[in-house]
């Protein structure tokens, strides 16, 4: 794709000229060539490049099932590219050839540009509870006293299934809260933890943490 300004012997026309296809994009013109036949992958590369991005899909339609796909739409604002591709531009190096997930620690579930706190962590404090704290850092920069704190969990699973947790209304300058996995969620052992602005506009990228520890003795504590 080019993007051009006014070019004379174009005018103001959009269309196809010739191989060109000449289009306005988010109020800029743009010019690509006709897209040719499509042969059907053969190539293991192809197949596998396929295989994610039918994945990605699926995961795309989870993000939207729990409210969180508005912050890539978000965050693409003012880009050439869309939330959706900014969601798998993000999101591929997390998929294996064969559609799955191969790194949890790469998914990411919220995107923005409001800011993690400091020394962010995750502890166990007893069967099925666990403990999130973090540094309160005065006059953090795109950060707010007032940001809420979310909680989603995943498991191992094909259809990339996003649970958000109940946590309150947390918010950055409490530092810290402690939640118990329902039961039926037992199996989601991947955790992400995010803030978002208290109108919900804007949101901080997401960060991973696991839920699987080695087996604690709670009663020789």
């Amino acid at each position: 794709m080019i993007i051009t300004e006014e070019i004379p012997f174009l005018g103001c026309c959009l269309g196809t000229i010739d191989n060109l296809i000449v289009y306005r994009y988010r109020n800029r013109r743009c010019i690509r060539r006709k897209p040719s036949k499509v042969k059907p992958p053969s190539a293991p590369g192809q197949v596998a490049q396929q295989e994610r991005m039918a994945s990605i899909a699926i995961f795309y339609q989870a993000l939207k099932e729990v409210g969180i796909y508005t912050y890539w739409q978000r965050a693409a604002e003012g880009m050439l590219l869309n939330g959706y591709n900014l969601l798998v531009k993000g999101n591929l190096p997390a998929f294996s050839g064969d559609g799955r997930i191969c790194d949890f620690s790469k998914l990411r579930l919220t995107t923005g540009a409001l800011a993690l706190p400091d020394g962010l962590r995750v502890s166990r404090v007893e069967e099925g509870m666990w403990t999130v704290a973090w540094e309160n850092t005065p006059n953090q920069v795109n950060a707010s006293p007032d940001d809420r704190l979310q909680l989603y969990v995943m498991r191992d699973s094909e259809t990339f299934a996003v649970k958000l947790l109940a946590c309150g209304e947390v918010r950055r300058c409490d530092g810290r809260v402690s939640f118990r996995l329902p039961e039926e969620l037992r199996e989601y052992s991947h955790l992400y933890v995010a803030f978002c602005s208290h109108t919900e506009k804007r949101c901080s990228e997401s960060k991973y943490f696991s839920l699987i520890l080695k087996s604690i003795d709670y009663g020789s504590l």
